[in-house]
């Protein structure tokens, strides 16, 4: 049986077994090594799968297994260069936070810092990039130039989207409260 490779991680391989449906008890409380090992054992009891044309954009259990052994295409940044764009986040954001003043931050200029952020918005998947380009858009110089947009994989979109209707749906639940209440009118 065939292992799952180490750049997929453990929340990954979580929510495969979920948009699957596969049989894996408890695989919240497992480690990465015991959830890989269930997976894979699972996969190897079974002939073929539901496919999942929302997600993981895959068809049947062969491209499963093909995707799941390979490398995780969707880190395409070794740890150099994602501590790099994380420092470049972080820059940007105390630029935001500081009320737009290049003083507290190491930027030579704001077209050094301009730049920087369009070397950024490629790895939209990265939850710090983005909310510092949003928060580099909100910028009173931005007002005469195009809006900078992070680019993100269909897999985090689907997965911001889901998280935004369960947010919704939360909202719109109405709430009983039972006991005695005391209405005043004044």
């Amino acid at each position: 049986m065939e292992s799952i490779h180490s750049s997929h991680s453990k929340k990954e391989i979580q929510e495969i077994i979920e948009v699957f449906d596969f049989n894996v008890c408890n695989y919240k409380n497992m480690n990465k090594k015991n959830v890989s090992y269930h997976l894979m054992y699972e996969l190897s009891k079974i002939d073929n799968i539901e496919p999942d044309n929302d997600f993981f954009f895959i068809k049947n259990k062969k491209e499963l297994i093909e995707y799941l052994v390979n490398p995780d295409s969707s880190k395409n940044l070794t740890i150099k260069e994602k501590n790099s764009v994380m420092e470049i986040a972080k820059y940007i954001m105390m630029y935001v936070k500081n009320g737009y003043y290049l003083s507290y931050s190491p930027f030579l200029d704001w077209d050094d810092m301009y730049k920087r952020a369009n070397y950024i918005k490629d790895y939209g998947d990265i939850p710090s990039v983005r909310k510092a380009i949003d928060g580099f858009n909100t910028d009173p110089k931005m007002i005469n130039r195009d809006k900078i947009k992070y680019i993100m994989s269909s897999r985090c979109k689907k997965k911001l989207e889901r998280k935004k209707r369960m947010v919704q749906k939360e909202k719109i639940a109405l709430k009983i409260k039972r006991g005695v209440f005391i209405v005043h009118f004044d």
